[in-house]
């Protein structure tokens, strides 16, 4: 999926959910600043999310200061669709649809509270 598995395979990192077609949604100081779909994975190191256009976007786990869900991000909804919401260090928030919404709050649940 766009090089994403070979790009990990590189890194070393351990893969912890595998690429999978997801959409985000940005969202920096109150202002939606982008919506895309994209691919997305997760491991033991950090979120990936390969965009078709653009910078990529890599979030180091360490930099994840909190996790919730919603059906609403930024006064978005999407057909009752979860949203992943990440708040990170810096005070930005990131949101995130994906197949697997249970999978992916338990996994990052889990990496939260054992940092």
């Amino acid at each position: 999926m766009w090089d994403l598995n070979r790009l990990l395979a590189w890194s070393g990192e351990r893969l912890v959910i595998r690429p999978e077609i997801g959409f985000y949604q940005g969202m920096i100081r109150g202002i939606v600043s982008t919506k895309t779909y994209g691919v997305i994975a997760l491991t033991d190191r950090r979120l990936v999310f390969r965009k078709p256009i653009g910078r990529d976007i890599d979030i180091p786990l360490s930099q994840i200061a909190e996790i919730s869900e919603n059906e609403w991000f930024a006064g978005n909804y999407r057909g009752g669709r979860e949203y992943l919401i990440l708040k990170l260090a810096d005070g930005s928030e990131k949101a995130f649809q994906v197949k697997n919404h249970a999978g992916w709050m338990r996994e990052l649940g889990s990496r939260l509270a054992a940092a």
